[in-house]
């Protein structure tokens, strides 16, 4: 009786500590630490839900059209759309934690002048503008316009972010 009590006790303990393994947090994909940004507006981009061609901009007008620069945002990904349409996916790898209101303030005026420039010239696009997706992950802020959030949120839940 002792030793089942002793294999009963060590078997519970192995559980709980592998309990507590489990629900820790390792600080990478939940942080946005171990997210590649480039591998992430990619694969949002290959879902399909743009109705419009998206082309990475790769030649750093991103930041001069977001207003932003390379002291405050540390890596990025930003496809653009033709023009045609205002589908974008913008993801930036802030540089410290004291910049993610700045960014998303950035991502917020992007979206408004947005929604000035198409009310006039595309007024069925503006639907979209006000649908967009302005949000934090760990070290991640993203702005995304598409014709489906839905897709768009499942991708960021694959990498671990909210």
């Amino acid at each position: 009786m002792k030793h089942s009590s002793r294999l009963l006790s060590l078997t519970l303990s192995l559980l709980l500590v592998f309990l507590l393994c489990a629900c820790g947090n390792s600080g990478t994909a939940d942080s946005g630490d171990a997210v590649d940004v480039h591998q992430l507006a990619a694969d949002i981009v290959a879902t399909g839900v743009f109705t419009d061609v998206q082309t990475e901009n790769t030649n750093g007008q991103a930041l001069s059209v977001y207003g932003l620069d390379e002291d405050t945002v540390s890596d990025y990904s930003v496809y653009f759309s033709s023009m045609a349409t205002p589908e974008e996916v913008a993801i930036f790898r802030i540089s410290s934690p004291e910049q993610a209101s700045a960014v998303t303030e950035a991502c917020k005026a992007r979206q408004s002048s947005q929604v000035q420039s198409y009310e006039s010239y595309a007024p069925d696009q503006v639907e979209k503008l006000s649908n967009a997706m302005i949000g934090t992950s760990g070290d991640l802020v993203y702005y995304i316009v598409s014709k489906n959030n839905d897709t768009v949120k499942k991708v960021l839940q694959d990498y671990g972010l909210q």
